[in-house]
């Protein structure tokens, strides 16, 4: 998992092979939380990225492209994963951008809030990792 220093690509199943291409930037605050479901996308083969709010996300997508960008709605610090989205979709450059919302909280309404604030869709926690390859796979549509 690159955290800003170094990133890997570890070797694995079938599915490893289909996703090794595909670049996941991680935004989740809680370190344990990130450093799970980094490992697990990396066993699934795909390079991942963890960033810890959502101001040094913006930096990194304005930076390295991305096929997809897991959010966690509920970030501490300046700005929370709506924000975040928001400022995605107000940036040209971002405005196509594939973001989907992770959150603990996966109501309908969480869903309407996570959509109204430029997310393609949100996924509950924990994480399911077909979800995650229906997104990768099916682009912003699939979401």
């Amino acid at each position: 998992m690159d955290t800003g220093e170094s990133g890997r690509t570890p070797a694995g199943s079938e599915s490893s092979t289909e996703a090794k291409s595909k670049r996941i930037l991680l935004v989740e605050d809680d370190p344990h939380v990130a450093e799970t479901l980094a490992e697990l996308l990396e066993l699934e083969g795909y390079r991942v990225t963890v960033r810890h709010d959502a101001l040094a996300a913006l930096e990194q997508v304005r930076r390295d492209l991305v096929d997809l960008v897991l959010c966690d709605l509920t970030l501490r610090g300046e700005m929370d994963g709506c924000g975040f989205a928001r400022a995605c979709r107000a940036d040209s450059a971002l405005r196509d951008l594939h973001l989907l919302a992770v959150s603990g909280y996966d109501r309908p309404e969480d869903c309407r809030r996570a959509r109204a604030s430029g997310f393609d869709g949100l996924v509950g926690k924990p994480v399911d990792v077909e979800a995650i390859h229906a997104a990768v796979g099916g682009g912003r549509q699939a979401a």
